[in-house]
């Protein structure tokens, strides 16, 4: 099976081809991403509405990229239908093109700027060799997943393909598929020693717990209360005035700290010492604000050349808090669940630290540990295909609809 993936749920649009085997093996065709990073950074976060805009204006281009890098992008060969089709035609089977695209201004009433881009693209390039489309239906940004979603309906409604619907969360658990994970390779058949599994995804939007027991098999153990970790982040980093997105930055000047040996750091008579939020509890559940709060008061009691002078120790103090809570909740949940592998992902999976951290314990306890490569930590069409390929329901595009707060389940 071929398929084209979708995903714009929150800042990035991304297009994947994906090829898949009888065995479960895969190839990934193409993963083109765009980023929205540099229009979102004076704002020290996602803005919804510009997001929405971006992504209009991108998709048609890099779905334009996609299918060229997977070989799939061909130039109508004629005006003329071939005889078959003509028939199908005039017995009223199929749909001709001017119909068609009557259908596709319904669909993308909301979307002028994408409508616009699209028809040229469709008057222009043949219905490619895909077999299906896949595409992020949510948790997300609400004005954003309706870009990724109307484009799908109207690829699909134009090309008679069917739509898998893809949960964004689910997504980045089966990222880490997208890498061979030691002792399974990628095949579904390989792959059952790795359950149960205990997840963790950290991103901006979300800080989950989940017990994987197979694919499309989840309980959600614990999630945050309030801040996701990333979120958490990017905070810090508006509070310290270092930039957007706050993560690298902030990971970036925890290990400057480390190296200048300022982590835990006395300044001026001053230490930096945050709060552990919640290490304690007995549920899995995580809470990032009383952090945040923790830190905003610290900072408050400086004056700007101390800032200045703390702010690598305070983002080294930021994020090992952060990472104890997380790492702690994961180890008691793995031991609790009695489970035989540990898959991190999320965007904030690109963190040097929380990696190596959680590696190094559950290489003591003998288990299996997987993250994926940073590239598919954050947002990217190729989780969504690889996600989809793993479903067995197809659906018609008028079945399609966002869910800007779907639950993994």
């Amino acid at each position: 099976m071929r398929i084209l993936a979708i995903e714009t749920s929150c800042d990035e649009t991304s297009i994947a081809v994906l090829q898949t085997k009888e065995d479960g093996d895969f190839s990934i065709l193409s993963n083109i991403v765009s980023s929205q990073v540099a229009i979102h950074a004076p704002f020290g976060g996602v803005v919804p509405t510009l997001a929405k805009r971006e992504h209009q204006k991108n998709l048609t281009l890099i779905l334009k990229q996609g299918l060229a890098e997977a070989k799939l992008l061909k130039v109508q060969s004629s005006k003329f239908p071939p005889a078959s089709q003509a028939r199908a035609l005039r017995a009223g089977k199929v749909q001709s093109n001017s119909a068609k695209f009557k259908v596709l201004k319904q669909i993308l009433n909301r979307e002028e700027t994408l409508f616009k881009k699209l028809m040229p693209f469709l008057k222009k390039y043949a219905k490619p060799d895909i077999d299906v489309i896949a595409v992020t239906v949510g948790p997300g940004l609400e004005p954003a997943l309706w870009v990724g979603v109307n484009s799908a309906k109207a690829l699909a409604c134009f090309w008679d393909l069917s739509i898998i619907p893809v949960n964004h969360v689910e997504a980045h658990i089966i990222a880490n598929w997208l890498k061979p994970i030691s002792g399974a390779q990628n095949s579904n058949a390989r792959t059952q020693n790795l359950f149960p599994a205990d997840c963790l995804i950290v991103s901006g939007g979300h800080t989950q717990l989940v017990l994987m027991r197979d694919f499309g098999k989840y309980e959600i153990l614990g999630e945050t209360r309030d801040d996701a970790a990333g979120e958490a982040f990017d905070k810090l980093a508006k509070m310290l005035n270092i930039g957007y997105p706050g993560g690298p930055i902030v990971s970036k000047l925890s290990a400057q700290a480390k190296k200048q040996k300022l982590a835990p750091s006395v300044v001026e008579g001053l230490k930096v010492k945050l709060p552990r939020p919640m290490i304690n509890s007995k549920d899995y559940d995580f809470s990032f604000s009383g952090l945040k709060t923790a830190a905003l008061y610290f900072v408050k009691t400086l004056n700007k050349k101390t800032l200045k002078k703390l702010t690598p120790a305070i983002c080294a103090e930021f994020q090992q808090a952060a990472i104890d809570v997380l790492v702690s909740k994961t180890i008691r949940a793995a031991k609790e669940y009695n489970v035989k592998s540990v898959l991190l992902s999320g965007g904030v999976a690109a963190n040097d630290l929380l990696r190596t951290s959680l590696e190094k314990e559950f290489k003591r306890f003998g288990l299996v540990f997987s993250v994926p490569p940073k590239k598919f930590c954050t947002d990217n069409a190729a989780m969504i295909a690889l996600t989809a390929a793993k479903k067995t329901k197809k659906y018609n595009w008028q079945e399609i609809t966002t869910e800007a707060n779907l639950r993994i389940a």
